[in-house]
């Protein structure tokens, strides 16, 4: 019996990270040129069904030197375009966007903390709303921090964020343009798997 469950133990798979106590730490490192995350996403009728599903694969294809700063040039592997130029420094993860440097998860933070920055075209202010969550992904239960963003009374980004996967699910809401407009949520993306 006690060989039975040290072999069981020692096959365990470890799947791009630690296991810790049902929590899956991604591996201690961060990304670099070459890491790729594959997601699984989900876009939306306004009524809240699903309108399709589908996988995205995004890759740290490049460093780009801007303004003396290193940033990862992260893009859509089936497309080769831009989506993201991130870059991890003091204060958490930022974005090259608008010719600029923005805040675009927090880290550390703590709970309720409140910044504003600029994403996706337009100025957006962000609301710490979980520090240290677990949330399902492809690769088991990971610890993030939770932002809500908002622009003007609207919620528009949802972020889970973690400090060695980076953007771990991402939900963003839109507007739906008929005689009534109101806000829906457009489409989610999950991560499914990193490799480093």
């Amino acid at each position: 019996m006690i060989l039975t469950g040290f072999f069981l133990t020692s096959c365990q798979k470890e799947l791009d990270g630690l296991i810790n106590g049902g929590v899956i730490t991604p591996v201690n490192q961060k990304p670099r040129v070459g890491t790729t995350w594959y997601y699984r996403y989900y876009v939306y009728f306004p009524n809240g069904n699903v309108y399709t599903t589908g996988t995205v694969t995004h890759k740290a294809k490049s460093e780009e030197t801007i303004n003396g700063e290193k940033w990862l040039r992260i893009v859509d592997v089936a497309t080769d375009t831009l989506a993201y130029l991130l870059n991890e420094k003091t204060g958490g993860l930022y974005q090259y966007t608008n010719s600029d440097s923005y805040l675009l998860c927090k880290y550390p933070a703590v709970l309720n903390d409140t910044y504003s920055t600029f994403n996706e075209g337009s100025t957006e202010n962000f609301i710490v709303k979980g520090v240290n969550d677990t949330l399902p992904t492809g690769i088991g239960d990971v610890p993030v921090n939770y932002y809500e963003g908002f622009k003007g009374p609207q919620i528009i980004d949802l972020i889970w964020y973690n400090e060695y996967a980076w953007i771990v699910r991402k939900s963003q809401y839109r507007t739906r343009t008929l005689a009534l407009p109101f806000f829906y949520k457009h489409y989610t993306y999950f991560l499914d798997d990193i490799v480093y």
